[in-house]
């Protein structure tokens, strides 16, 4: 036989019943009060089912929901995006005229203006699959220098990658890291000039791949392999058809599909 509740008990929880929907009121002005609310109506229940006419209880019930309410609108509010996201500009085929300012205050024309095409990596240092980028876009770097430019824009601040240059060169330097994962190429950062293509950019990393007249010829989202590198690299070295109009203005200058995986 279950023994009745010891009334100084029952009058502990009342009290912290109460309380409970007092402070929920006012704090679901900021959202947390919806939770204490919730509690406040869960435990006057309670209370109501044992004795139908606790009016304190019935009390605390009312306003527990009522909190629970206004926090869930709160919440709801701040959650929610303000408006719809504005569709990303698609910059294939539109000539680039920026420049990149690298680390080291270096400033590159996304134009090369020498026949080289450019392979632009937008990237993170905290992002794991730019990391493992890395070794492909070194190889590349270091192997067609002649024919491809490497450069990368980092979308973190000057000082953050460059801590983080100096902790891998340290590591490859005490052989816990191979060479390959430290690049050598330009690296910019969003200290430097606005970059339309990392406005553009909508997943990490992003390679886009512009002939040496600046034009965007292929964008590519997430890891690529070496081969697919290399082949849409040999298609951009052919000149995009376009009138002197097209360059100029910026319009779209080439049909080539965009490749993304």
């Amino acid at each position: 036989m279950r023994m009745p509740e010891s009334l100084p008990v029952a009058r502990d929880r009342g009290r912290l019943t109460a309380m409970l929907a007092a402070f929920s009121l006012p704090l679901s002005l900021f959202a947390i009060g919806g939770l204490l609310g919730l509690a406040a109506l869960a435990l006057a229940s309670r209370e109501l089912r044992r004795d139908p006419s606790d009016r304190r209880a019935f009390a605390s019930a009312i306003v527990g929901l009522i909190s629970t309410f206004l926090g869930g609108v709160v919440a709801t509010f701040f959650l929610a995006p303000p408006s719809p996201v504005p569709p990303i500009e698609d910059l294939v085929g539109t000539t680039r005229t920026e420049s990149l300012q690298t680390v080291d205050g270096t400033v590159i024309p996304l134009a090369s203006g020498d026949g080289r095409v450019t392979l632009v990596d937008v990237w993170a240092t905290w992002c794991p699959p730019c990391i493992a980028s890395i070794p492909i876009l070194e190889s590349i770097h270091r192997d067609l220098g002649d024919q491809v430019r490497v450069v990368s824009y980092a979308v973190e601040s000057r000082a953050t990658v460059v801590r983080w240059l100096e902790r891998r060169r340290t590591d490859a330097t005490a052989g816990r890291l191979d060479s390959a994962a430290v690049p050598t190429y330009p690296i910019a950062t969003v200290d430097g000039p606005p970059l339309a293509l990392a406005a553009a950019t909508r997943a990490y990393p992003t390679l886009w791949i512009l002939d040496a007249a600046g034009v965007v010829r292929f964008k590519l989202e997430g890891m690529h392999d070496l081969p697919t590198l290399l082949s849409l690299l040999r298609m951009a070295e052919d000149p995009a058809p376009a009138s002197a109009s097209d360059v100029e203005s910026g319009t779209p200058a080439t049909t080539e599909a965009t490749t993304t995986s």
